[in-house]
């Protein structure tokens, strides 16, 4: 039986879910703009509810504008979060997100580093696309959203800018986020970047409502980011009102997708033919902006990687036509779904996810579009192999069993382990849920706060296992693409209890880092987060050497509602080492300081200091 509080949801969402298609339909008479800002307003309650419950609710909407604008993109919350730089000293930025060929940017990509090895294999004039977002849980246009980023971005977008010397106008969040864009103009300059700059204002007014004035000055802004990007970038300035969210909420892109074969084999749940291009790319394809569906690769293993020897090759072989079909050549594409249609020689694929051939489909899209394509070639077939099927397990080995031909960093395929599948199942009793696949339990409307990705438990440990706050604050991605790394992060030998304090730890962590009071000693979340947790344990535990927390041993010593007084230590030590540290390297960003190794011995040193020990309890 289900539990009462579950049940009453659930009868709350029915009776939503009938309001809104009432509404829809039409059978409620009322004006469009009433109509709609009724079912955007069911939805986003629907959405502060499931998702973020208790949030403040203005906070909730900033997270809810940025998901409907970055559609088909479906970020995880992680990711979402990291591009939030709302607050104080913000440049009238709310947030920002930069992709680079439709991969989302971190501040630490090796993109972002002038002749890093990874810049070798992108290929000529990549895309940038750049969402600015400003949202306001209003229903009133206001000019001053567009002024305040008049009178900062002219700073902020320029290329030449020190970080340290913005850091004395904006706060370290906005700093580091515009510094993706700033980095990935110098790093990626050579390959001559095509720039795509959105800019986009949120709210719940009514679009009838926005005054001349207020375009005028989004046009202003508009024009400020063209003079500071390269000629030619495409800069846009939106007005994204009640109507605006209605579109967007209402559009749904996990929609099956439907592929065309030439030649077609059934077995029980599974199908492998040959298809043509042409019908391939319809597959990939938006049907009615033809952009490629991004989402359909959540679960591939790698990012596309460029021009490599093997991408060549498959460009090569489509410029010319010849008497060899390109399957011939080509490995081929696996897709796994929920659930396969198939009449005659045409599937109807529920959720589709390309797990292998992301490579092979980059190339074959960005070919036709490059008009590099011969027509003939068109006509080739790419072998397809199709899988229906909703277990986790099996999906696992079919992901890790099309890629082990081939050397696949990152920590995707490392989510095929089973230790990974013990992690998810013993966290889940718990009432946490672990993404070892991106958004699989958002998708099934498990709350944001009860969702824990591989990277963010990744971080957690690095910080508790091997005693690197500043590892984890720089991302845990190199360690995770190595296999030593990740069985330093994931030993076998590490209790599953261990796994389940480190993130409820790390949660109350956060917990306290959004507070007043702690607000007020060091407001730096992304900064403070992973050293603070280190702090935490090591005044707990009274560790006198800090480079080993012992946690593996000493984690049920730390399980539990936390302590207050060893966080505010922990806190105060940190923002007061932070600041000391800066003041001795001038130089050096606020976001560098808590990467910095020999910070995070100096505050190590001050954590175990017997001159800054206080009393706690």
């Amino acid at each position: 039986m289900m539990p009462r509080g579950e049940a009453e949801q659930s009868i709350l969402r029915q009776l939503r879910h009938v309001l809104l298609a009432l509404v829809q339909h039409a059978e409620i008479h009322m004006a469009p703009s009433n109509a709609d800002r009724l079912v955007v307003d069911a939805h986003f309650q629907e959405f502060c509810e499931t998702e973020y419950p208790g949030e403040d609710i203005d906070d909730v909407f900033e997270k809810y504008a940025a998901i409907q604008v970055l559609k088909p993109r479906d970020l995880s919350s992680d990711e979402l979060s990291a591009g939030i730089v709302d607050g104080g000293a913000d440049g009238g930025i709310d947030s920002l997100f930069v992709f680079l060929n439709g991969i989302l940017l971190s501040p630490d990509s090796p993109f972002l580093v002038p002749g890093n090895p990874s810049l070798r294999n992108l290929a000529p004039h990549p895309e940038l696309t750049v969402f600015l977002i400003q949202s306001k849980n209003r229903n009133k246009w206001e000019e001053s959203v567009w002024e305040h980023l008049l009178s900062s971005l002219a700073k902020l977008l320029d290329s030449g800018a020190k970080d340290a010397e913005l850091e004395k106008m904006f706060k370290p969040a906005v700093v580091e986020r515009t510094g993706i864009l700033r980095k990935a103009v110098r790093s990626l300059g050579p390959k001559f970047p095509k720039f795509v700059f959105r800019l986009v204002y949120v709210t719940k007014a009514p679009e009838p409502n926005l005054t001349p004035s207020i375009s005028a000055k989004g046009d202003q802004v508009r024009l400020l980011v063209e003079s500071l990007l390269t000629t030619g970038a495409e800069v846009t300035a939106e007005h994204v009102g009640i109507r605006g969210l209605y579109i967007l909420a209402g559009t749904d892109y996990s929609e099956p997708a439907t592929l065309v074969f030439r030649s077609l084999i059934r077995e029980r749940g599974s199908f492998v033919g040959v298809a043509s291009i042409s019908d391939y790319l319809a597959f990939i394809r938006d049907k009615d902006t033809q952009a490629l569906r991004e989402e359909l690769f959540d679960y591939n293993v790698r990012d596309f990687e460029g021009d490599n020897l093997v991408n060549e090759a498959i460009g090569q072989t489509l410029v010319d036509p010849d008497d060899v079909e390109f399957w011939w050549l080509n490995n081929g594409v696996t897709v796994i779904g929920d659930q396969v249609d198939s009449p005659q020689q045409t599937l109807t694929i529920s959720r589709p996810l390309i797990v292998n051939g992301l490579q092979t489909s980059y190339v074959l899209d960005r070919a036709d579009r490059e008009n590099t394509l011969h027509p003939d070639r068109l006509t080739n077939g790419i072998v397809v192999r199709v899988i229906a099927s909703t277990d986790e397990e099996t999906r696992d080995r079919i992901i890790a069993g099309t890629n082990r031909q081939t050397q696949v960093p990152g920590p995707a395929l490392f989510a095929t382990q089973p230790r990974q599948r013990e992690i998810e199942n013993f966290l889940k009793v718990h009432n946490w849920y672990y993404e070892r696949r991106k958004n699989r339990y958002k998708n099934q409307g498990m709350p944001a706060k009860r969702r824990v990705t591989m990277g963010l438990l990744a971080q957690a440990l690095i910080t508790l296992l091997l005693a690197q706050p500043d590892v984890a604050r720089a991302r845990p991605s190199t360690l995770l693409s190595r296999r030593d790394g990740y069985e330093s992060i994931f030993p076998e030998s590490l209790d599953l209890d261990a796994y389940l304090a480190a993130i409820e730890i790390l949660s109350q962590v956060d917990e306290f880092l959004k507070g007043d009071d702690a607000k007020t000693i060091l407001d730096e979340f992304t900064n403070a987060r992973f050293y603070v947790l280190a702090g935490y344990a090591i005044t707990r535990l009274r560790i006198k050497d800090p480079s080993n927390l012992r946690f593996g041993t000493n984690y049920h010593r730390l399980a539990g509602p936390v302590k207050k007084a060893p966080l505010v230590k922990a806190l105060t030590i940190l923002a007061a080492a932070a600041n000391s540290f800066q003041q001795m390297h001038p130089g050096m960003a606020r976001d560098a300081v808590f990467k910095n190794p020999d910070f995070r011995e100096e505050y190590f040193s001050l954590l175990t200091s017997p001159s800054t020990s206080i009393r706690h309890r």
